[in-house]
């Protein structure tokens, strides 16, 4: 399974940090490979819309998630508040592990 990840706007928002980053999963040890499988089922990735409902907030933050997991794609765009907690999970992991890869740039 491969993950496209960006996360746009809020309040601070930094042009690098916008940068998309992928996550190649079957490159990443077993037990993290698992947890973002678990973590895109949980959340019903493929069922949800292509685009959330517009926040409440005028500088929400919005996150762009593109999930190819080999016999389907999807790209979903999510905007904070975000009220479902699986999604959100996921969001917060996603948002971790592109802070991680980046930092190794």
């Amino acid at each position: 399974m491969r993950i496209d990840f960006r996360a746009e706007g809020g309040l601070a928002a930094f042009p690098g940090l916008a940068a998309p980053v992928t996550i190649h999963c079957d490159a990443l040890p077993a037990a993290e490979n698992a947890h973002l499988h678990e973590l895109v089922r949980r959340a019903d990735f493929f069922a949800l819309p292509a685009q959330q409902r517009e926040s409440p907030m005028p500088d929400a933050r919005t996150y762009t998630i593109a999930v190819d997991d080999g016999g389907r794609c999807k790209t979903v765009t999510v905007r904070e508040p975000i009220a479902d907690p699986a999604l959100r999970d996921l969001v917060d992991t996603l948002r971790d592990k592109a802070a991680a890869a980046r930092a190794k740039r």
